[in-house]
């Protein structure tokens, strides 16, 4: 996906935001934002917006010295949608259709997205979650529910902490109904709030199917970026499920040759550069799917 100058105000507002969760030095804070200006006048307008983000987050890191700027509220959302699980759990098994309400969950949880601002908080993500049950679904939702009752080998690509509890409700009722082998991908480093190995364990993931990581610190999936695993667990997957704006950018960006997989994208349109380029709207629930 091109990057829009949205996207370069966009990644230098999330990289002050960054800085101040690293540190409440003032000094760093101007460092980062000038360096981020700085890799935005370079490489802005040549490289995708997770390109330019994978590069912006290094240097944030750099700077400020912190690995994980994004910990602690990784960890605050894994907390809260792990205490409501049993609640969304009980919606899913409680459904007309389980597998749609598994859906919805999984988008809605969507919403926990760092990179958009850091004014999260727990009552616009609970109200999130309840909108999400009741409103419609841009897509073929048919369609994608014809590809995962077909498929054998499913891998899953995650996107962020809190998130992944949602996403752990659809690979329960994937597995329930379809009994598919399910491999789970997290990122290779920390990167905004993104999952990493930590916050599969933390939810229990780790011990419902296999979970990989994607070998690099980037934003979605740069598959010239990923491990050696991962390209093995890709070849043998006859569909991917891929979570979140990051994955859909990077991904849909690829050429047939270069990428040919089976693809449903599961996302929420909250950006509305997005929105336009996927041909939605903005605050959607979308599932597209695409074998490029």
């Amino acid at each position: 996906m091109p990057t829009s100058p949205d996207c370069i105000i966009c990644l230098s507002r999330q990289s002050l935001d960054a800085a101040r969760f690293a540190s409440d030095d003032p000094k760093i804070h101007e460092q980062v934002l000038r360096r981020s200006l700085e890799l935005a006048l370079e490489r802005g307008f040549i490289d995708t917006p997770p390109l330019l983000g994978q590069e912006i987050h290094r240097e944030i890191r750099r700077l400020t010295g912190n690995p994980d700027p994004y910990a602690a509220v990784k960890k605050e959302f894994n907390a809260l949608i792990y205490s409501q699980m049993g609640h969304f759990r009980e919606i899913i098994r409680s459904a007309e259709n389980p597998l749609e309400a598994a859906v919805r969950v999984a988008i809605g949880g969507n919403t926990i997205d760092f990179a958009l601002g850091a004014h999260l908080t727990a009552e616009i993500v609970n109200n999130a979650m309840r909108k999400a049950m009741t409103q419609s679904i841009n897509g073929d939702l048919s369609r994608f529910f014809d590809v995962v009752s077909n498929a054998k080998n499913i891998l899953y690509l995650l996107d962020n902490s809190g998130e992944i509890v949602c996403d752990r409700l659809l690979i329960e009722e994937l597995l329930c109904q379809f009994s598919p082998k399910i491999t789970a991908v997290v990122r290779g480093a920390p990167v905004i709030n993104d999952v990493t190995r930590e916050d599969a364990e933390s939810i229990g993931l780790t011990n419902l199917v296999e979970v990989i990581d994607n070998g690099n610190d980037g934003l979605g999936t740069i598959l010239e970026l990923c491990s050696p695993t991962f390209h093995e667990h890709l070849a043998q997957a006859d569909l991917v499920i891929a979570k979140g704006l990051a994955n859909y950018e990077t991904l849909i960006e690829y050429e047939p040759e270069k990428y040919s997989k089976t693809t449903a994208y599961l996302f929420k349109a909250k950006c509305a550069f997005i929105a336009r380029f996927s041909g939605t709207s903005l605050g959607d629930l979308v599932v597209q799917l695409s074998r490029h």
